[in-house]
């Protein structure tokens, strides 16, 4: 996975280009977002311990 920061440094998200997957974690949750073949997105939702 990359690290995507933003100007100031700050860690945004994590891309997998392979797997076509972000991945954003903030405040105890963590988003993953999925980019599908046919265009379509899945997003999954869970909290962090």
């Amino acid at each position: 996975m990359r690290d995507i920061k933003n100007s100031k440094g700050k860690l945004v998200c994590r891309l997998d280009e392979k797997a076509h997957i972000i991945e954003i974690v903030q405040k105890g949750c963590k988003t993953l977002i999925r980019f599908m073949p046919d265009g379509t997105a899945a997003i999954i939702n869970t909290e962090t311990g």
